[in-house]
């Protein structure tokens, strides 16, 4: 073989493999409770954000709803210096319409400045390791995303969370 064959091979593998094993993109699409779909992607782009924080949540958790003030005042002071927030409300056991309409009863009285997903069928809790496969929910989980959609880390709770993202301003 060539030379420059062997260079073309060598590439072409190279590439294939590093595709195959390139970081997973932990982009989303999801409803508003409001019924608006939700792009994390575009909401990146559209605020010029160098980070996503996402915050997988439910009614049952205390400690979730508990931070909940604490991520709107952040959001609300961190917003434009490269900073989004999604919450993710994930279904507790039972009635998903239940479920879901207890979420909008809730958010309807307690108003925040970031928009809430419901990811009914924890398609997303999955993916990012907050739904076990037996379909256990380990919460709180809060993942910091960069631009491209790459996790930068997580943390298990708003205190941790915002040691970490301290270093990251």
């Amino acid at each position: 073989m060539s030379g420059i064959l062997k260079k073309v091979v060598f590439l072409s593998v190279f590439l294939l493999v590093s595709t195959l094993f390139a970081a997973e993109n932990y982009h989303l699409e999801l409803y508003s409770l409001s019924g608006k779909l939700l792009s994390t992607e575009d909401m990146m782009q559209k605020s010029a954000a160098k980070y996503l924080i996402v915050d997988f949540f439910s009614l049952v958790c205390e400690p979730c709803k508990k931070s909940l003030p604490k991520w709107d005042k952040f959001y609300a002071e961190n917003r434009g210096k490269g900073f989004e927030f999604l919450l993710v409300s994930l279904p507790a056991q039972g009635d998903r319409k239940k479920v879901e309409k207890d979420l909008k009863r809730y958010f309807k009285e307690h108003r925040f400045g970031f928009d809430v997903t419901f990811d009914k069928y924890s398609v997303f809790g999955k993916k990012f390791g907050a739904v076990e496969k037996s379909g256990d929910v380990k919460l709180p989980m809060i993942f910091v995303l960069d631009r491209s959609g790459n996790i930068l880390f997580k943390a298990e709770s708003y205190d941790e969370a915002m040691l970490k993202i301290k270093n990251l301003k």
